[in-house]
């Protein structure tokens, strides 16, 4: 039986799953807390080769079942800027395959905070890329009911799902949410309407969504109108 050799389009298909799985991955024995993170620069130079960048991040998502791309630089910012709001405990919601996580669970450590990281499981993309020990599977609001933490980190939170119901947990006092400006396809459009926020361009610029860079944002909203700065 003569078989079909495979299409054009299918070999290209199979050298960018390749790519995208080699590119996005949890860290390795032997690494750093932040070695297999791409930096910033190279985030950068990726980028300007790209030219339909929504549907590269979306295909980039699709192949590693991660929505949220932090450049290595992101995860100092954030737990320097947990530090200067003097947050202790730290709650990871949403934390899919730890790719997040990876980095965070190491640089909290170091830094004396106390770091969770939780998620239910219901992902819409399914890839071959483990997941990280330190993500345990459960409900964002059960857990943090149960470990009272000052600032949750949530990416990309579901289409329609508000998260203002956390602050009814009292010791959380800021949320930072990674997704589309004004809500878009993540959370609930209501919180941006009615909670107190601001966006943080900083930690903005060092990271990049699943539906790409024009409309990804990291929102932080606060449990009363905020007097605190955001890192630039």
């Amino acid at each position: 039986m003569q078989l079909e050799r495979p299409s054009p389009k299918f070999q290209e298909q199979q050298r960018f799953l390749k790519f995208a799985r080699a590119l996005v991955r949890l860290p390795g024995p032997g690494e750093g807390p932040l070695d297999y993170l791409l930096p910033e620069a190279d985030w950068q130079e990726l980028c300007s080769r790209m030219e339909d960048r929504d549907s590269w991040f979306m295909g980039l998502s699709q192949a590693t079942g991660v929505y949220f791309f932090p450049s290595r630089e992101w995860p100092w910012r954030f737990i320097r800027y947990l530090q200067h709001l003097e947050v202790k405990r730290l709650l990871e919601a949403g934390a899919g395959r730890g790719y997040l996580t990876g980095a965070l669970a190491s640089l909290a450590a170091a830094r004396g905070l106390t770091f969770r990281a939780v998620d239910r499981g219901e992902g819409e993309f399914i890839s071959e890329l483990p997941v990280h020990p330190l993500v345990e599977g459960g409900d964002v609001f059960q857990a943090a009911g149960e470990f009272q933490p000052e600032a949750i980190i949530y990416a990309w939170p579901p289409p329609g799902q508000s998260l203002a119901g956390l602050f009814n947990t009292p010791s959380v006092r800021y949320l930072f949410v990674a997704g589309e400006r004004g809500g878009g396809v993540t959370g609930a459009r209501e919180d941006w309407e009615m909670l107190p926020h601001k966006i943080s361009s900083g930690l903005t610029r060092f990271s990049r969504g699943r539906t790409g860079t024009e409309r990804h944002c990291v929102t932080i909203f606060s449990r009363i109108v905020p007097k605190f700065q955001v890192p630039g």
